[in-house]
């Protein structure tokens, strides 16, 4: 039955980049090297300089920045001063923060403070975290074939996700076709041909529209199915910041599937958008009780508590988060931060900054907490 089943879709990729000459030029020697990525069923587009004329560059480029699964940042100071790319830079993130994209941060040229920046705690590319014009990089091809290949990683993790996805949708096809087989048994088949006047040459047709129909009716109606369109519904309003309507859309899955994690939590990141903390921190809390090793819970309803000045609690669900998932480093980082800045325990803080700047290393993310 895998004719009903959708293929593994084109992966997206949106390199953006500053209009500075010593920018072009890296981004001209970069390009060849992303041929080896065509076999993966990528599409790669480029954000368009606001010089070209007769072309609406704002909106193509916010158009692939808005439906990409992977958007790189080719950072440069000129990268850092431009206002375009700085907006760019803000979606991007938004998205990533929202679980819709991963944003991948190319150093091309030497930054001064580069935690500072909006990107600074993700990991950077080359994964040595030395720009491309370096003396570690005598040889700038070797730096872009360790670019390209640490991109090609993300494409292949983004793709087997799906192929995982479309093994549960063909699963769940497969158990639905059952169902179907055993509801139309060869008797009550015969008694509905026979009742609409159907010649006896066209019951294998006849069987396969009654089939067709009944599995429509079937998918449609089912509980599972409506919750998946109203999951993938309130995503698409969170990325447009229509943050009312995907709380609505959240809600209406929980409705009709009281235990969803997912729709739990995202109605908290609904709620969080719309300055509603209380009422996020509710449905992380919910989320937990469902799922008490659901880490991300932990981590947002943190976030959160910080957000309304709860110190001690965002730090409880920082720590709870540390002990399920031991390597996050950012949670350390950001539990350090919380009892540096606002509970002025310097001796934690310390403790916190340097677990997280020892992760960061073995995790080959040099450049962060130096």
């Amino acid at each position: 039955m895998s004719f009903l089943l959708t293929s593994t879709r084109t992966i997206k990729l949106f390199f953006v980049h500053s209009n500075s000459r010593d920018d072009q030029k890296l981004r001209v020697k970069l390009e060849p090297h992303l041929s080896g990525l065509e076999p993966l069923r990528v599409s790669i587009n480029w954000h368009k300089s606001q010089r070209l004329a007769g072309r609406d560059w704002k909106q193509e480029s916010y158009q692939h920045l808005n439906t990409s699964e992977v958007i790189v940042l080719l950072v440069s100071p000129d990268f850092l001063a431009e206002d375009d790319c700085k907006k760019i830079t803000r979606r991007a993130m938004e998205r990533h923060n929202a679980e819709k994209a991963c944003v991948i941060p190319v150093k091309l040229r030497l930054i001064d403070n580069w935690q500072a920046t909006p990107f600074g705690h993700l990991q950077c590319l080359p994964d040595n975290g030395e720009p491309i014009t370096s003396k570690y990089w005598p040889r700038q091809d070797d730096a872009f074939v360790n670019i390209v290949g640490n991109i090609r990683q993300e494409v292949e993790k983004i793709q087997e996700g799906q192929q995982q996805l479309q093994l549960i949708r063909e699963q769940q096809k497969s158990e639905i076709f059952t169902s179907i087989n055993r509801f139309i048994s060869n008797h009550s088949l015969n008694q509905i041909i026979r009742g609409i006047n159907i010649p006896i040459f066209s019951v294998g047709i006849a069987a396969s529209i009654i089939g067709i129909a009944v599995l429509l009716v079937f998918c449609n109606s089912s509980p599972q199915m409506q919750v998946n369109n109203l999951l993938i519904q309130g995503q698409d309003k969170l990325d447009r910041r229509d943050y009312q309507g995907a709380f609505e859309d959240y809600t209406e899955a929980i409705k009709i599937a009281p235990k969803n994690i997912n729709a739990y939590i995202k109605r908290g990141h609904a709620r969080h958008f719309l300055k509603d903390y209380q009422a996020a921190i509710k449905d992380y809390t919910q989320a937990i009780k469902i799922a008490p090793k659901n880490v991300n819970a932990y981590i947002k309803r943190g976030d959160t508590q910080y957000s309304i000045k709860k110190y001690q609690a965002a730090i409880d669900d920082y720590t709870t988060a540390i002990r399920l998932s031991p390597d996050l480093a950012n949670v350390y980082e950001n539990r350090g931060f919380v009892y540096d800045k606002n509970l002025l325990n310097k001796e934690q803080a310390i403790k916190d900054y340097q677990k997280a700047a020892t992760l960061y290393k073995r995790q080959g993310a040099k450049d962060k907490l130096n």
